[in-house]
């Protein structure tokens, strides 16, 4: 299979729609509208406010290569984006560097720092997009939200 093959192949299984001109406003940001929607707190109403979660192609592409490349080991990141009414946009993602297993992942100290100073450093050559959201991979197991998982997600919601 050629290149292009491939990449028709990716985009149908993946359901990948291309943008148009007027669509490009996806990417940009801007953090007073941000905060507007976000001040509002419209999940504590309605904890399934969220419906919709769309992933830029770059961000799919970095979280599918980083759960390949841990192979039968565990591995997370996080994402970066924003929010569109009940749609949530990952921009972006990056792997964290995490101990990880078979069945688990641990985030230590120095993940935290990680964090820390990759935003930092995502902010001083000025991306805004904060964490919208983070993953890990169960290799072998497909998607799904263990209850590790789900106690994860509340801790940090």
């Amino acid at each position: 299979m050629d290149a292009a093959d491939a990449l028709k192949l990716f985009e149908l299984d993946n359901n990948v729609v291309p943008l148009s001109a007027s669509d490009e406003k996806v990417y940009c940001y801007d953090g007073q509208l941000q905060s507007d929607q976000l001040d509002q707190r419209p999940w504590r109403a309605d904890p399934r406010y969220y419906r919709k979660v769309e992933i830029s192609s770059i961000a799919l592409v970095k979280m599918v290569m980083h759960a390949r490349s841990g192979g039968d080991i565990e591995v997370m990141g996080l994402m970066l984006g924003k929010v569109v009414g009940q749609t949530m946009v990952v921009l972006d993602a990056f792997a964290l560097p995490v101990e990880g297993t078979e069945t688990r992942v641990n985030a230590h100290h120095e993940s935290y720092e990680y964090m820390v100073q990759y935003l930092e450093q995502c902010q001083a050559a000025g991306r805004q997009e904060p964490v919208i959201g983070w993953y890990h991979s169960h290799p072998g197991y497909g998607c799904w939200l263990s209850g590790i998982d789900v106690e994860t997600q509340m801790l940090n919601q």
